[in-house]
């Protein structure tokens, strides 16, 4: 069986753990993870035993998140991206500050063409897990 609160705003009946009113919206009384004490759902830390609750807390009992490592492929992917970003930008001026500039245009196509291709290349790979 349900277990109901009252609203000390309207009056609504809510269920025991609803932080929020169905009626008004205002915030409801709830229980604190640890000790069970009932408190404003708007306080951060509880008024029976002084846990931190609400937002960035976790409830006992439930594990902390572990990240995975960054996989091999991503660092290689993040690599190649620079390496692209690199040649689309420097290898022009690079390319274009030497004195035999003139005749470097097969050059500076293959140098922007590689630079796109590992960026093309590169950007998927960053986010490989």
């Amino acid at each position: 069986m349900q277990q109901y609160i009252t609203c000390p705003r309207c009056g609504t009946p809510n269920y025991m753990n609803q932080q929020y009113c169905a009626g008004c919206g205002a915030p409801l009384a709830t229980s604190c993870p640890y000790c069970g004490a009932y408190m404003p759902s708007s306080s951060g830390f509880c008024t029976n035993c002084g846990a931190q609750v609400g937002v960035g807390t976790r409830p006992p009992g439930q594990p902390v998140k572990q990240h995975k490592p960054t996989s091999g492929w991503a660092i290689f992917g993040g690599m190649l991206f620079v390496l692209g970003v690199l040649c689309i930008v420097a290898g022009p001026v690079f390319i274009m500050t030497r004195p035999e500039a003139e005749q470097s245009t097969a050059l500076l196509i293959r140098v922007i063409v590689i630079g796109g291709l590992g960026l093309i290349i590169g950007l998927p790979l960053m986010f490989k897990r």
